[in-house]
């Protein structure tokens, strides 16, 4: 790897050099570099440009010019969105802090729930109409541990049912890890078909949590509060306001990307202090 890294952060999304460092290694255990020229690329740089992308939510031809070429950018961000760097990079990330809290590496507990965001001119492709939010684009089907850290996310069109699109978001987990035994969901994942396919195929169990009767406007309810707090910090990522993206995988990508940000600062104890835009 290159040794031309900035030491000095330039902008709030850049990565500190122990964060650097952290990932170094992880990109090194992905993706071994063995054979070939030497890569003149600098990846920290890479690395920065794309987080720098996923916070400000700016255009690949809009990056500041100190950033290595977007052309160069750009291609690194395709070949790691293709060969699920950026998913592999926030599991090996997820678990270092995990540990770290004194927790298991994978949970036995998780939560599901999914966002419906508007669409984009680029984003037609596989979009629809999400009929009881009025809102048409995609929906991030995500599943987060008890502490909220993203697990997995599936993209796909505003208008399939949540509990349609749980089946392949729940294999999904499954091919990740093996420990869950339970998956806490909202209403919108009723029904004993899907509660017996995740209990048959999986060996867990799928616990709704409903609002108590006779209870009056808002009220937080145990464990679902967990993943709306997981949304509401990818949404501080503004390329995530709306769903930019031409491909799902891409979107899915930068879903992967807000959270190992985030879990990159949890980890270093780097977490930044957000003040109003006036």
């Amino acid at each position: 790897m290159s040794d031309n890294s900035q030491s000095a952060e330039r902008y709030p999304s850049d990565l500190s050099d122990d964060e650097w460092e952290i990932l170094r290694l992880i990109l090194e255990e992905i993706e071994p570099y063995t054979t070939g020229r030497p890569r003149t690329s600098d990846l920290r740089e890479i690395m920065n440009a794309i987080f720098y992308l996923n916070k400000t939510g700016c255009t690949w031809r809009h990056l500041p010019k100190d950033f290595p070429s977007y052309h160069l950018v750009n291609y690194y961000y395709n070949k790691w969105t293709d060969n699920c760097t950026f998913e592999k990079i926030n599991t090996a990330l997820r678990r270092r802090l995990r540990k770290k809290k004194d927790r298991m590496p994978d949970p036995t507990g998780v939560i599901i729930d999914s966002q419906s965001v508007k669409g984009s001119p680029e984003s037609s492709i596989d979009s629809g109409f999400d009929g009881g939010k009025l809102i048409k684009g995609r929906k991030r089907h995500i599943i987060v541990d008890t502490m909220g850290y993203l697990l997995v996310v599936l993209v796909h069109a505003a208008n399939i049912f949540d509990g349609k699109a749980a089946r392949q978001v729940i294999t999904n987990l499954f091919l990740l890890l093996h420990t869950v035994k339970i998956i806490w969901a909202d209403g919108a994942y009723s029904g004993d078909e899907l509660f017996d396919w995740v209990l048959s195929k999986f060996n867990c169990t799928l616990e709704v949590v409903n609002k108590k009767k006779g209870v009056k406007g808002f009220h937080v309810l145990p464990r679902r509060w967990v993943v709306e707090r997981t949304f509401a910090w990818l949404g501080r990522s503004r390329r995530l306001s709306k769903d930019y993206e031409r491909k799902p995988t891409s979107s899915e990508a930068q879903v992967y990307l807000a959270s190992g940000r985030l879990l990159l600062r949890h980890i270093c104890n780097n977490q930044i202090t957000y003040e109003p835009n006036f």
